[in-house]
């Protein structure tokens, strides 16, 4: 199966179980780019039926993922538990054209008088997928992040990454790489509660985005294998609304330093007049909105002159009007999130 392979999404059911899209909805012929990049779920229930799920389990532990990999339908759809190392592990082994990728964390034992006694050599010599393979991977995890639920995670240069949310916003994944970087983000509770509003494209394509900006900046820029191109179609506002919403840029303060290291928790009120110093940016990178625009989002009130709370000045008065007083910013509530961050 290639990315530019056409399958149907529509209803499915696999031995009782009937997966639906985050939109309800069904798109009908879309291609296997589109399907990945708009977390189509029937369309990866039927690929799963189609090449057995014994098969993608196989394939997991493969790529190094060593806790137990069910293989009932709905494990398709991420229902087993795994551990952020390996995830980021397999994430950068797709990166490094297929060949197997070991997490380490020490580089070299060097004694007092300059002798090495230790040095990390990378072990280059497992493939675990061909090289074509990887780049079809490639393809789709860029896809995700050009146009598709991870567009809050681009930094300016090539991504390839997925987002990933639990049921009921338990946990939010990001995981991808850029310029041979790989970087995975877990963020959720301990206690597995619900945390409202985390999705896999909110806060943890957002830490992955200010991580990443930092941890690659002196890196060459890498270009991918294979390019993506922009697709025809944009994410609907159910997806918006429901699925892995990429996040506005409006207002979005950095989570790390310049040397990559987490910011402390603002004080109260420092927040919003940082982001009342920030310039206004649309989704697409534009400058600021134009008044149609404001003038949709927040529709302008009716006057009411008797509940007018301060002197309206009067056409063609020289003399000088009054002047509102000033009102106390609001505080920001600060984001509390944890952000957690691996890289291989």
């Amino acid at each position: 199966m290639k990315p530019t392979d056409t399958i149907v999404d529509e209803p499915v059911t696999i031995d009782g179980w009937s997966p639906r899209n985050a939109e309800r909805e069904n798109l009908g012929p879309v291609t296997l780019r589109e399907a990945f990049s708009r977390s189509l779920n029937t369309v990866s229930a039927k690929i799963g039926a189609q090449v057995g799920f014994s098969t993608i389990a196989d394939m997991a532990r493969r790529f190094g993922i060593t806790t137990p990999i069910p293989t009932y339908p709905s494990m398709v759809l991420g229902t087993a538990d795994v551990r952020l190392l390996e995830l980021t592990r397999a994430f950068a082994s797709v990166g490094n054209k297929g060949v197997a990728v070991t997490p380490y964390g020490i580089r070299r034992v060097v004694t007092p008088d300059g002798r090495v006694l230790y040095s990390h050599e990378a072990d280059d010599q497992r493939v675990l997928v061909a090289p074509w393979v990887a780049a079809g991977m490639t393809d789709l995890l860029q896809s995700a992040v050009l146009s598709g639920t991870g567009r809050a995670a681009q930094i300016g240069r090539p991504v390839a990454g997925k987002t990933g949310t639990t049921t009921l916003n338990k946990d939010g994944w990001f995981v991808g790489f850029s310029s041979g970087l790989t970087t995975g983000v877990w963020m959720g509770r301990d206690d597995a509660k619900p945390i409202r509003g985390l999705q896999g494209g909110t806060a943890p394509a957002r830490a992955f985005h200010d991580f990443m900006s930092v941890a690659v900046a002196n890196r060459p820029v890498e270009q991918f294998e294979t390019q993506v191109p922009m697709p025809d179609w944009q994410l609907t506002p159910e997806e918006e609304l429901y699925g892995d919403q990429p996040t506005d840029a409006n207002g979005l303060q950095p989570m790390v330093d310049e040397n990559g290291m987490p910011l402390a928790t603002p004080p109260a009120g420092q927040g919003s007049e940082q982001q009342q110093q920030q310039p206004a940016v649309r989704p697409d990178g534009s400058a600021e909105p134009s008044q149609e625009e404001l003038d949709q989002a927040f529709p302008p009130q009716q006057q009411q002159p008797q509940q007018q709370p301060y002197p309206q000045p009067r056409p063609r008065q020289p003399q000088p009007q009054p002047q509102p007083q000033p009102q106390p910013d609001s505080a920001t509530p600060p984001d509390t999130s944890d952000p957690r961050t691996y890289s291989a």
